[in-house]
């Protein structure tokens, strides 16, 4: 996402760091934040070419032609650190590449820092709290009250708002046709999806061959045997999670009777939820389906 961009879709974002990056007084810890699909990774991005870039412009935003700005943006470069899952050896391990880094700007991107460890975020308190002098700090939240409130009360908090549903949407390039817009309406964006995986072509076609079968035991088996085989590669949360929200995604557009629509959305929050927090997706989707079954033919006695 290139400066324009993101200033038409991130107008209050944009004002902000306009503000300070023109007179060059970025704060030493920015936290973005904003739910799934906000453009979280892209502000990070700008905001670390603008910090190593030789010929900024008038904003004070990076070139983006520059070799220090293309390495920002490919995550790499001198001076420029980045994770997207942080655990206690990476807090040791960022904290070591800053101290043998002391010149110029430098820049180190936390994604998703509300998945970060407990340890990991404790280890890099100070860090953030006292970074040393030409260090930025950036991180980026799903959820901002999830960051440890210490971490949190130190960074300037830029809240982002989601692209529109149908702008989503459009993005979703590498998501087959069909798919699109149910990833889309979950909240989903370009950065969930960083390359095709063939796996995606199959979803929205097993989401519709599950509901023919998902008021007997045959469904189970079909989402066990063919879509998610135990330690198959496809069988991961973020997979197991994309087809629930897909699943019910295609309820939400089928006339099924308002009770029936209720009851699957329940089972399939509660399938959102346990996904999350299990380490077994395969578990997740078993109480799912069984919930799901049990309550169809409730309805029919």
């Amino acid at each position: 996402m290139d400066k324009e961009t993101f200033c038409r879709a991130q107008p209050a974002a944009a004002r902000i760091l306009k503000q300070m990056l023109s007179v060059n007084r970025m704060a030493h810890a920015v936290l973005f934040w904003g739910p799934r699909g906000v453009p979280s990774s892209e502000a990070a991005e700008l905001v670390a070419q603008a910090l190593v870039c030789r010929n900024p412009d008038p904003d004070g935003f990076g070139c983006g032609k520059c070799l220090e700005c293309r390495n920002a943006a490919e995550h790499r470069g001198i001076g420029v650190y980045w994770n997207s899952r942080l655990q206690k050896k990476n807090a040791a391990e960022l904290q070591e590449q800053f101290s043998l880094t002391s010149e110029g700007s430098r820049v180190c991107v936390l994604e998703n820092f509300d998945e970060a460890t407990p340890q990991a975020a404790n280890a890099l308190l100070k860090f953030i709290e006292e970074p040393q002098p030409g260090i930025t700090v950036i991180l980026t939240a799903g959820e901002r009250s999830a960051v440890l409130p210490t971490i949190e009360s130190r960074c300037l908090c830029i809240q982002l708002r989601p692209m529109p549903e149908k702008d989503r949407a459009k993005a979703l390039t590498q998501l087959p046709e069909d798919l699109r817009q149910a990833a889309a309406s979950a909240g989903y964006g370009p950065e969930d999806f960083p390359e095709p995986d063939e796996f995606l072509e199959r979803i929205m076609p097993a989401v519709k061959h599950y509901i023919t079968l998902w008021d007997v035991p045959d469904g189970l088996l079909f989402l066990q045997l063919e879509v998610f085989p135990a330690r198959a590669a496809q069988t991961t949360r973020s997979m197991v999670r994309l087809f629930f929200e897909a699943l019910q995604w295609q309820v939400r557009q089928s006339e099924l009777e308002a009770e029936t629509k209720a009851m699957v959305f329940d089972a399939l929050i509660q399938g959102v939820e346990a996904v999350k927090r299990t380490a077994d997706p395969s578990l997740a989707l078993d109480q799912m389906a069984s919930r799901i079954r049990k309550g169809i033919n409730h309805d029919r006695t």
